[in-house]
């Protein structure tokens, strides 16, 4: 049981901080809603921008579709319909009023019966996300028109096209949802662990160098309070406000989600509210990690100005997991899941992705994480400890 003091500088921290509008807004507002809409919301659209649906029946301007009548009707067979097209192709791309514009050369027909190259042109603007994917689409269906029509000539010619083929590779991707749902996966974790290091970044600051800049830290450090209980005190200050971070950013990542359809995000990646609620509880072992450590440096820095450095540094440590597990490479993942924030981001794909984990996994990852936080909250107690808290 804590004793009465720990409650007490509890509450003022937190009442301190709640009268801070920078620290609300960092806390309750841009890591645990506007930074999930950014950064989940363009990652979503992204995918929507560079997805292709075949089945969709679209239209496409065609200057002089009469000289490819068959290539116009295989094009229809697609769902591309062609449409006359307008005088001035390339103004008409440029200026946006038609994503791609099809031009058939004039000597389309005579290549075709020569068994030569026959000329088209397409244009685009690459710098136009609605046209890159519209020519995207078009050199698909025309590598098709091409495949087709190279086997019809090779068997005009009694040759089986098959007698050029050297190889039949097959690629059988055994993974769930393939790179696209391996980096929504990754989202969940980088949200959670960026959500709860900015929730309790302000605050940790204001606690000890904000106060030491102050002068009101020297009369708290004069009271009759161990000194241990004011560390306990600032550090359960920060750790609520961080899990009040990450369950609202929870909140906002299920919200979010919800709006877009399953098939847009990728395969068996999942952001249900079971989902959801299940990367939560596996998080939120971090919580105190992440409150000791910001408690930590900030007791360890002189002034609030030192204190945002360093702790502006710490924000990448989020970031970190994601890219060194893109080049470890170890035998069993069982040897990962003492480290914070490592096995947090391990746990957390698997659980977006479908995939199962043991209770031995679970358990190493919150003792680890469970360790390295009490290391850090000792060495917090150790540094108000000493004189040079006050300087």
């Amino acid at each position: 049981m804590m004793p009465r003091s720990f409650w007490v500088v509890m509450g003022k921290e937190i009442l301190d901080n709640l009268r801070d509008r920078q620290t609300l807004f960092y806390a309750l507002l841009f890591g645990p809603i506007l930074l999930p809409l950014l950064l989940g919301g363009s990652l979503a659209l992204t995918f929507k921008q560079l997805s292709i649906d075949f089945d969709i029946v679209t239209t496409v301007p065609v200057l002089h579709a009469e000289r490819a009548p068959q290539l116009v009707e295989f094009l229809a067979g697609q769902n591309i319909d062609a449409v006359a097209a307008p005088d001035d192709p390339v103004a008409a791309v440029a200026n946006g009023r038609v994503d791609v514009v099809l031009e058939i050369g004039e000597n389309f027909g005579e290549q075709l019966r020569e068994a030569r190259p026959a000329a088209l042109i397409l244009y685009l603007d690459e710098s136009d996300k609605a046209s890159s994917r519209a020519a995207r689409r078009m050199e698909a269906v025309f590598g098709l028109w091409e495949q087709t029509n190279n086997s019809l000539r090779l068997q005009h010619r009694g040759l089986d096209p098959t007698v050029f083929d050297t190889l039949e590779l097959v690629r059988d991707d055994v993974s769930s949802n393939g790179a696209d749902g391996q980096l929504l996966a990754s989202l969940l974790p980088f949200l959670f662990i960026v959500s709860m290091t900015m929730g309790g970044f302000y605050l940790a600051i204001d606690t000890t160098a904000g106060e030491r800049e102050r002068r009101s830290l020297e009369p708290l450090l004069g009271l009759p309070i161990a000194r241990r209980d004011i560390v306990f005190g600032k550090f359960g200050a920060t750790l609520a406000f961080i899990v009040l971070s990450v369950v609202l950013c929870a909140v906002a990542v299920w919200g979010l989600f919800r709006l877009f359809p399953a098939d847009l995000i990728g395969g068996d990646v999942r952001f249900d509210a079971r989902t959801v609620f299940t990367g939560l509880l596996l998080v939120l072992p971090l919580a105190p990690f992440i409150a000791a450590l910001l408690v930590t440096v900030s007791a360890w820095t002189r002034s609030v100005k030192e204190a945002q450095t360093y702790l502006g540094l710490l924000m990448v440590i989020p970031m970190a997991p994601f890219f060194v597990l893109q080049y470890i490479s170890a035998k069993s993942e069982l040897v990962l899941m003492p480290w914070p924030m490592l096995s947090q981001y391990l746990l957390l794909e698997r659980s977006t992705q479908g995939l199962s984990f043991s209770p031995l996994e679970v358990g190493l990852s919150v003792a680890g994480t469970l360790a390295a936080s009490a290391m850090f909250v000792a060495l917090a107690c150790l540094l108000y400890r000493r004189e040079r808290i006050l300087s």
